[in-house]
């Protein structure tokens, strides 16, 4: 065996004990003074019935995955100011990645397996957890703990793991990998790009759903959405439901995009804010659908 791969028997006892299990294993590894900033408190651990005990508004966002536990850490600075460290266990990477992408805008902070640090706020996904690390007041003070604490927690979340092999089917050429999302919910979809105040394209739980940006010469991105509907059925019902149901923002004579749908078996492609047809079908086109 490799050396290099042994862990100290008391770490790797912990890990092991961690391994599989609820969230709250992670509260003695996980730093308690960082920075400056002291836990304060109980640690918390939320389900996904009791979440909104702890999410007034918010939780439906990350119940749309597969959300099992949220492992909650305050900590607070002398000068009172507080910093929540939340640990979401989405059950899968794939779960994890779309947690972190439904709402990433920021650039990179080299923190675990994709991240981003805006002022206040540090995200990021690891293994089947998406991070999310807040401080409330002096955002720029917290910056240092942020960034500390992130990095203390991310070898406690286990190996890597691949993002949702839809992601393959994405056409290359002109793709802004970092504002790539993964969904099943219209909450999702509607949080990235309005559709319908409907839920015309029959998303649910199990529908996987990718949307994905192109540069257009330009001017605004197209949107390239991608669903994985369970049967060719649904798939079919949802490509009917859309014609009849979708109107764009700036439809008429006058529109300045175009907007194409394209069903495949149980895959529904459609292009939105395209600078042409011809754009649109191009792209529609490149799409490598998984095999059947």
């Amino acid at each position: 065996m490799n050396k290099s791969t042994l862990l100290p028997m008391g770490a790797a006892l912990v890990l092991a004990a961690f391994a599989g299990g609820s969230v709250k294993g992670l509260g003695p590894l996980l730093p308690k003074d960082v920075a400056g900033w002291k836990a304060a408190g109980p640690d918390r651990i939320y389900d996904r019935k009791t979440i909104f005990d702890y999410l007034d508004g918010g939780a439906e966002v990350y119940l749309a995955f597969d959300l099992r536990e949220v492992f909650v850490r305050k900590f607070k600075n002398a000068a009172g100011t507080e910093i929540a460290l939340d640990i979401y266990d989405c059950g899968s990477p794939a779960e994890a990645f779309g947690a972190f992408t439904c709402d990433r805008q920021d650039p990179d902070a080299g923190i675990g397996q994709e991240s981003e640090y805006g002022p206040g706020l540090l995200r990021f996904r690891q293994g089947r957890y998406f991070v999310s690390i807040t401080a409330a007041g002096d955002e720029k003070k917290a910056e240092v703990a942020l960034r500390e604490l992130g990095k203390a927690v991310v070898p406690h979340l286990g190996p890597a793991g691949e993002p949702p092999a839809l992601l393959r089917a994405l056409p290359e050429s002109g793709l802004k990998k970092d504002r790539t999302c993964f969904f099943h919910s219209v909450i999702n979809l509607n949080n990235r790009l309005f559709v319908a105040s409907e839920n015309i394209l029959n998303l649910e739980p199990r529908t996987d759903c990718i949307l994905a940006e192109y540069d257009a010469d330009g001017v605004e991105p197209a949107r390239l959405l991608l669903v994985r509907y369970p049967d060719e059925s649904r798939a079919r019902a949802a490509e009917q439901s859309f014609a009849k149901g979708y109107r764009p923002p700036d439809s008429g004579a006058s529109s300045k995009t175009q907007t194409l749908a394209r069903r495949r078996s149980n895959f529904l492609a459609i292009v939105f804010t395209a600078p042409s047809r011809d754009f649109a079908e191009r792209l529609l086109v490149a799409v490598k659908y998984p095999q059947e």
